[in-house]
């Protein structure tokens, strides 16, 4: 008897290479220095004095990443022989040795250049457009929080209005399979990894800043993640080119479509692109600060923007999330069709638009082929 087997997809493997490459690299975390929050308070007590801020990042020893740069130069190579959905592999692994080069060079002179190479600046009308953004949020001041606002740390187990109670309660509702883990040397609030979100403790904030969060994290990043699990396609488990910018622009429409995108959010996202954009100008540490001060941030907003676009050496990642914004806003009011993509896994915007070309011939052969059978052609 015959025992029927499955065809083995030769990219799923590659996709499989791809995802374990990215946890191995894992820049952002190798870019955030040691005793980050410490820091921090000494820059904050330094810029309280009057004093020229000069952070002192130390970082974990940098790793040895050649087997995986090597790696994924190859996967570039040979995918390219499989067609589309072999080049849009191709582009995620070369994007990819490009991290690896990163996070092998955290702290070393040429970080910052090397960042802007995967970090790029927007250009022409999508820059006026960030700008014009960018202004409009800053027109009127940054928003304090009101006098009275009830606050809630971040950590806080007790209570309904903590995000790490907000999370744990989201992601049983949503039926995802991830834990929430405290991490006390995080720098962002909230962060979504492989199978879990993680947050930074005694962060205090008001309930709808904490609900804001969790729609990004678990609507944006952990649901196409748990579902990508289950995808036919490797491309939406391993993450495409362009997935992490094209990402958090879907977030920050979520966001938007919640009514979580007001003042005091646009504020924020700001002046994190002013930061990022100074940083890839050459601005040293005291300089960022000082411009963010006058765009109306506080010392400690501004020194904590300052910490997120310096670490590691100039990351500047979040250049991106702005322009993401736009371009994925844009896309979807055109095309919203391009949305169940986003759903379903890790996909740059290039990308949802190729796969859903390939889905389309797919759907023609095999409407063709079933008309074939019918008329006994």
């Amino acid at each position: 008897m015959r025992v029927a087997t499955r065809s083995v997809n030769p990219l799923d493997a590659v996709g499989t290479s791809l995802a374990r490459a990215e946890e191995t690299i894992a820049l952002v975390p190798r870019a955030t220095p040691l005793d980050v929050h410490a820091e921090m308070s000494r820059l904050t007590s330094a810029a309280a004095r009057g004093q020229r801020l000069r952070p002192r990042f130390r970082y974990a020893p940098p790793p040895e990443l050649g087997g995986v740069r090597r790696s994924l130069e190859s996967v570039a190579r040979e995918t390219a022989a499989y067609g589309r959905a072999g080049a849009l592999l191709a582009r995620r692994a070369e994007e990819l040795e490009l991290e690896a080069r990163l996070a092998e060079r955290v702290g070393a002179p040429g970080f910052a250049e090397l960042a802007a190479e995967r970090f790029r600046a927007p250009r022409g009308g999508l820059e006026a457009r960030v700008a014009e953004f960018v202004n409009a949020a800053l027109s009127r001041g940054v928003p304090r929080p009101g006098a009275g606002t009830q606050l809630a740390a971040s950590d806080d187990r007790g209570s309904t209005s903590s995000l790490l109670v907000k999370l744990v309660r989201g992601a049983a509702e949503l039926a995802l399979p991830i834990r929430v883990e405290v991490r006390r040397e995080q720098l962002a609030i909230a962060a979504t990894g492989h199978g879990l979100v993680a947050i930074r403790p005694g962060v205090l904030l008001p309930a709808a800043v904490a609900a804001r969060i969790v729609l990004h994290e678990l609507l944006s990043h952990a649901l196409p993640r748990a579902r990508s699990a289950y995808a036919s396609s490797t491309l939406l488990r391993a993450g495409t080119a362009g997935c992490v910018e094209s990402e958090e622009g879907r977030a920050l429409l979520v966001e938007e479509r919640a009514g979580h995108l007001d003042g005091a959010r646009r504020s924020e996202l700001a002046l994190r692109h002013l930061a990022a954009l100074a940083v890839q100008r050459g601005a040293d540490f005291d300089e960022t600060v000082r411009e963010l001060g006058g765009r109306g941030a506080d010392v400690h907003s501004a020194i904590e923007i300052a910490v997120r676009v310096h670490r590691g050496g100039g990351l500047a990642r979040e250049i991106v999330y702005l322009p993401a914004y736009d371009e994925v806003r844009r896309a979807l009011a055109r095309e919203p069709e391009l949305e169940r993509w986003f759903e379903r896994g890790r996909v740059g915007l290039d990308a949802a638009r190729e796969l859903r070309a390939l889905e389309q011939e797919l759907g023609a052969a095999a409407g063709q082929a079933s008309n074939a059978v019918n008329t006994g052609a």
